[in-house]
């Protein structure tokens, strides 16, 4: 199959436009978008089915076809879709994103926040996001209020919504505002009909579907199960605002998967070819040349790997296998060439097993400088389109936490909140430590040295900790100085003591949080 990114639906309507008028008049509305999203949403829903497929090992090579010796035909997976996926997740996700003050005050109502997803699970639900991301090109955060109880203290509930049965729809206006969001359910019933070969009645298995349409104030729960669509309830969204956000990395909603769908392809096919060689080698088919061989002789050769010929019409008797393989060399340049180009087009560091490549470098050190470097620029452009979505989810989560007297959130704004990503920066540690000595020496201010070093996932906080030790460190020296030069410490050590004790506590204490 063939996928180029999502369809995305739009709809001739702005949003105010949708809502309004009397209920009827936005229930038809809503019933004409739906309706005329489905068959675009049904396109969507198989590609996505069959690209989920294809990560989990379902790949085309099982499909692969021979027209000779087609007995030796292998269709083995060499599952690199995954790999790279796997890598890729918890490069950007694998440690949890954390909210941040933008002004670096410390902020009661942000360590708030914090806890309330911690208690669900965000860091889980962001790396199964970026999964369905990098696999069909998009994914759904579900944002509700939730009862608070002793094992959730969260007034909040958060959800990723299965990919393939949700859509969300956009105003075709200029803005592309959200208009709605639905998420498509299969029911089944079971009803007596005759049958037609039997005439007798018999249990039949009927499906449709129901549809949990999504407005900015209005849950609608939609059925076809009577032919037409039609609204069988309706319930009010309390907090007047969007809570299904789609998350993206492009848009065209295609896939890391999609764009390198064909070298994976090609990597599978070449290594079976290899494996195919080598078994049509071993069974090499036998040539007999001027022999006479029947069934009871062949069965002899089957069992013990020998056989016994007679000439025939006074001509020399011979056996030969029939073999022709590939040349191991050129498949295996094919293969690394392949497996390269996607190292390449996702930025992924490449080292081999033994930690050896080419130009006599070690992996460690491919993967501690271009490596990485590369890796860190790419996954720097899809911080951004998740930081955009994330932040549309906040906007619910913050809206929830304010309208209950007692979440300790009143007053936090999306605008005062910095998504954080904390990746492992760490990587070519010596060289950037050094930069940041020369920098300090050229007496670049602190703020844009640890800025421009990249070995800090917030250098804005990393400053402000300096900044306070040193002030801390200052205070205690002088202290203790002073202390020193006092004539009454002569008579009192252990004053003096006491305040070296307070400055080696404080560089242990820093040296802990490095």
């Amino acid at each position: 199959m063939k996928t180029m990114g999502r369809r995305t639906i739009f709809a001739n309507y702005t949003e105010e436009q949708l809502l309004t008028g009397t209920p009827k008049e936005v229930e038809a509305k809503v019933l004409d978008i739906l309706d005329n999203s489905i068959g675009l949403h049904d396109e969507n829903k198989s590609e996505i089915i069959y690209l989920q497929n294809y990560l989990y090992g379902d790949q085309d090579i099982k499909n692969k076809k021979k027209y000779t010796r087609t007995d030796i035909n292998n269709k083995g997976v060499e599952n690199w879709a995954w790999a790279f996926q796997d890598w890729k997740k918890a490069f950007l996700v694998g440690k949890p994103i954390q909210y941040a003050p933008l002004d670096n005050k410390a902020n009661e109502e942000i360590t708030k926040l914090n806890n309330y997803v911690n208690y669900e699970d965000k860091d889980q639900l962001d790396q199964d996001m970026y999964e369905d991301i990098f696999t069909v090109g998009r994914g759904y955060r579900y944002v509700n209020s939730s009862p608070v109880t002793e094992d959730d203290e969260a007034p909040i509930e958060l959800l990723n919504l299965d990919v393939k049965d949700t859509e969300v729809v956009y105003s075709s206006s200029i803005s592309h505002e959200q208009l709605l969001a639905f998420v498509q359910v299969s029911k089944k019933y079971i009803v007596q009909e005759v049958d037609p070969n039997t005439g007798e009645m018999a249990s039949v298995d009927k499906r449709y579907n129901e549809y949990n349409v999504y407005t900015r104030n209005m849950l609608y729960l939609i059925s076809d199960k009577d032919g037409p669509l039609k609204i069988i309830n309706k319930t009010p969204i309390i907090h007047n605002i969007h809570i299904i956000t789609e998350y993206y990395f492009n848009r065209k909603r295609m896939s890391a998967l999609e764009i390198c769908k064909d070298i994976f392809d090609d990597i599978n096919y070449v290594e079976n070819l290899d494996k195919d060689d080598i078994e049509s080698f071993v069974n090499a088919i036998m040539v007999f040349t001027n022999a006479e061989v029947d069934k009871k002789s062949m069965d002899a050769i089957k069992e013990f790997g020998a056989v016994s010929i007679k000439s025939t019409d006074q001509k020399k008797a011979s056996v030969e296998l029939l073999q022709s393989r590939l040349k191991s060399l050129d498949t295996q340049i094919y293969y690394l060439r392949k497996l390269q180009a996607l190292h390449s087009i996702l930025s992924v560091p490449q080292a081999s097993q033994n930690g050896e490549i080419s130009n006599a470098e070690t992996g460690k050190a491919v993967l501690t400088g271009q490596g990485f470097t590369s890796a860190s620029v790419r996954i720097e452009n899809e911080e951004k389109s998740f930081k955009k979505c994330d932040r549309n989810s906040l906007k619910v989560i913050l809206k929830i936490c304010k309208s209950i007297n007692d979440s300790g959130i009143s007053n936090l704004k999306v605008s005062n909140v910095d998504i954080k990503f904390s990746r492992d920066l760490s990587d070519n540690l010596l060289n950037k430590t050094q930069a940041l000595i020369n920098l300090t020496t050229a007496q670049i201010p602190p703020e844009i040295r640890n800025a421009v070093i990249g070995l800090f996932s917030d250098p804005v906080s990393v400053t402000r900790l300096q900044e306070q030790y040193i002030k801390e460190r200052e205070a205690l020296a002088k202290q203790i100085n002073d202390a020193n030069n006092d004539n009454s410490n002569e008579n009192n050590p252990n004053e003096v003591n006491e305040q070296n004790n307070k400055l080696q506590k404080v560089e242990e204490n820093n040296n802990q949080g490095q």
